[in-house]
């Protein structure tokens, strides 16, 4: 067939052109190939209608020619580089896949890695613009180099601001009150911590550096989270932690019963659990504890919580009553019985408290000879009147109290082992104060509130005296703070309770900052609130953190939180 005059100038466009074209048709045969493709796979002579598998059989194009989608690819192939593209054509002369590759030079190489650069700064700007955090970056001087939109929603500070200006600069006019950037500069290590802004925001910043190859600082790349309402929820939270420990508090005042009895610490919840499960039934209790922790305490909540509440409770102390005079007080005598006995006779305690409870306390005080008649009336549940022929049945719940070591008494034969176990069948043991000093604040509470409503005044003890309590051991445990607060009450000449008597030598303990005298003319809701703001200052001052001043204060963190914003004294958020 005759060439036409167009055909001929297709080929002779194919011959010149640089480009390397391959028209493959869907059976994979070669229609069109220009003369550069032909060099590149080193064949001669017309290849037309030869299946290009025949020709190239290498990964490289085979494996993108199987591809149904057009392709924009850069290839290596015999060493050089080229820009690989395929176009699908359903024409009605031509169905097949059109291949255009195109070389790559080193200036277009160069074109090409700069596309890519633009592309991937565009990518990377829109990131950073994206990001809910905000970002900060300077150079290794502390330049400002840019910023992205959140630092401006979070911060409030445009870009015309600070783009371009030094952050030491920016530290000087108090825009912040400390800077990642100068952190990581001076140090060359990354860093983290609470900044505040000038507009009164507190961010949480994290300074990153960035080297060069040879170990230059070059960036300084600082991300920030707004953590204002973070800290306030926080405070909130802590506020709402502090309510319900104080409830919880009160409702246990109300659940286990009244007077001194207070639960605030670990050893005494489970104390108080204990005390809800056997108050409801008979087993008799011996209270064991040191002199004063509170065991009368614990009889009474023991009796109040049982099904005898209704019925009487009576309490009678073992080392206070001569021996010869015990007995009678526990079991009564008929008439007569013995000179000076009255005419009716009497009654006992065991009568008296019949269908109730009988709390013995010091029984570790009950004369020997005494111990095997006791140990009788709880064997049998009934007692005999002294003088008397007839027995009588009682129903009594028996608890008992001791201060003392009851085995070691046995091992001695002070106390009768078979005594021992009939009272021991559930024993409380009630940890000395020394051991459970977490309550000591709750209980000065406790009583200057209880002295205060009994003589009217509003007086209040000095926190800086917390810690002298929480350091003393407390021999005489609950019985000795209650005296100590009652004596550093009545003799204080004021309203603020600054000084203390502790221990048998009664040495004194006064605050560290001596009195306050708050400004004349104030009432004195103001003036404790001047004192109190006065305190709070100073032990944050002295201890740097929140949480230590409140434990130097004997108060909660939420408490020194609450009094801050009050009072608007300055936090450093520890």
């Amino acid at each position: 067939m005759k060439k036409r005059p167009i055909d001929k100038l297709y080929e002779k466009v194919l011959e010149i052109l640089p480009i390397i074209i391959l028209a493959i048709d869907d059976t994979g045969k070669i229609q069109l190939c220009s003369q550069s493709a032909l060099k590149l796979f080193n064949i001669s002579g017309d290849i037309k209608g030869q299946f290009f598998a025949e020709i190239y059989s290498g990964p490289a194009i085979s494996n993108l020619l199987k591809k149904e989608e057009d392709l924009n690819q850069i290839i290596e192939l015999n060493g050089r580089t080229f820009i690989f593209q395929s176009l699908k054509l359903r024409e009605i002369t031509f169905t097949g896949q059109l291949i255009i590759m195109t070389e790559i030079t080193e200036l277009q190489d160069i074109r090409i890695k700069l596309l890519e650069a633009e592309s991937l700064n565009d990518e990377l700007d829109a990131v950073i613009q994206a990001s809910f955090d905000y970002m900060f970056v300077t150079d290794g001087e502390g330049n400002v180099l840019r910023i992205n939109d959140s630092y401006t929603r979070i911060t409030g500070i445009k870009a015309e601001e600070i783009l371009g200006k030094n952050i030491y600069d920016l530290v000087k006019a108090g825009y912040y009150n400390r800077a990642a950037s100068i952190d990581v500069i001076e140090t060359k290590k990354p860093i983290t911590f609470t900044q505040k802004i000038k507009t009164g925001k507190v961010v949480l910043v994290t300074g990153n550096p960035v080297f060069d190859d040879n170990g230059n600082l070059i960036r300084v790349v600082t991300n920030g989270r707004d953590i204002t309402e973070l800290n306030n929820l926080k405070y909130e939270v802590e506020h709402a932690q502090s309510l319900r420990l104080h409830y919880q508090r009160e409702l246990q005042k109300v659940q286990m019963g009244y007077g001194d009895y207070i639960v605030a610490s670990p050893k005494m919840m489970e104390i108080s659990d204990l005390i809800k499960r056997i108050a409801k039934v008979d087993s008799t209790v011996l209270i064991c504890g040191e002199s004063g922790v509170g065991k009368e305490i614990v009889a009474r909540e023991l009796h109040r919580n049982s099904i005898r509440a209704d019925k009487p409770y009576i309490v009678l102390n073992c080392a206070a009553i001569p021996d010869k005079l015990l007995e009678s007080e526990l079991f009564g005598y008929e008439a007569g019985a013995f000179t000076g006995a009255q005419r009716g006779g009497k009654m006992g305690i065991f009568q008296v408290a019949n269908q109730g409870t009988l709390f013995l306390d010091e029984i570790g005080e009950l004369p020997f000879y005494l111990q095997a008649k006791l140990l009788r009336v709880i064997q049998e549940n009934e007692i005999m009147r002294i003088g008397g022929t007839k027995p009588i049945s009682i129903d009594v719940r028996l608890i008992t109290a001791t201060n003392r070591d009851l085995w070691q008494m046995v091992q001695e034969g002070q106390f009768r082992e078979d005594f021992y176990f009939r009272l021991n069948v559930v024993q409380i043991r009630i940890p000395p104060l020394r051991e459970r000093k977490e309550e000591i604040p709750v209980f000065v509470d406790y009583f200057i509130d209880k002295l205060n409503k009994k003589y009217n005044v509003k007086k209040i003890l000095d926190p800086m005296l917390i810690q002298q309590l929480m350091e003393y051991d407390w021999p005489g445990n609950v019985r000795e703070i209650k005296n100590t607060i009652e004596q550093a009450f009545v003799t204080s000449p004021s309203e603020i309770i600054n000084e203390l008597c502790l221990g048998p030598r009664q040495e004194k303990y006064t605050s560290s900052h001596g009195v306050h005298e708050p400004s004349a003319g104030k009432s004195l809701k103001d003036a404790m609130q001047e004192y109190e703001s006065k305190l709070i200052k100073e032990s944050l001052k002295k201890n740097g953190s929140t949480r230590k001043a409140a434990a130097e204060l004997g108060v909660s963190q939420a408490t020194i939180w609450r009094k801050a914003v009050q009072y608007g004294i300055e936090l450093n958020n520890n």
